[in-house]
């Protein structure tokens, strides 16, 4: 007895959801300026027309105070890479890096203590280019840092480093 009242309820519940899913759907496309034909329940395969729904010539346009606010319009959407495609795009290869290594190491090596600023001018590398190379080099044992934060300076030596980073801290205090 209690199976052909599930059966019922359980057609009742998926004609209403199916229903309910097909005027929201309708709903949104005149929302969006769409509307849709309607389609035939025959078969659930069978493509839907879709037209683009136009103002009519005649109509005037409603002032702008009595419109309703719309959300923004949005650009249309555009073909993008994947996302591990994107991030491995603007990476540098593997001989960039040295480059720029070896680059810094120049710059380092021709100064008396330089700020990541300074070799950041000097370089024309960004500063995460850089900072990522004085990282390597100080690994590297190529060159040393003296000071800290704003008063950090780089130089060949540690005793260049901590000169430079001690006139730098002088020169603030002036």
């Amino acid at each position: 007895m209690a199976q052909p009242f599930d059966a019922e309820l359980e057609e009742l519940v998926s004609k209403f959801s199916r229903d309910l899913a097909d005027q929201i759907r309708a709903l949104l496309l005149r929302r969006l300026g769409i509307e849709r034909a309607p389609a035939t329940r025959s078969s659930s395969l069978s493509p839907r027309a879709v037209t683009v729904r136009s103002a009519p010539a005649s109509a005037p346009a409603a002032p702008p105070s009595s419109r309703a606010k719309r959300a923004p319009t949005r650009a249309p959407a555009t073909v993008r890479a994947p996302v591990s495609e994107r991030r491995h795009a603007s990476r540098p290869t593997h001989e960039e890096r040295a480059a720029a290594i070896e680059r810094i190491a120049r710059i380092v090596g021709h100064g008396t203590g330089l700020s990541v600023g300074e070799i950041e001018r000097q370089s024309g590398f960004t500063r995460s280019v850089v900072g990522s190379a004085l990282k390597a080099l100080k690994d590297q044992g190529r060159i040393f840092m003296g000071g800290t934060k704003r008063f950090a300076r780089y130089a060949t030596t540690q005793a260049a480093a901590d000169q430079a980073s001690l006139e730098a801290r002088r020169g603030a205090a002036a």
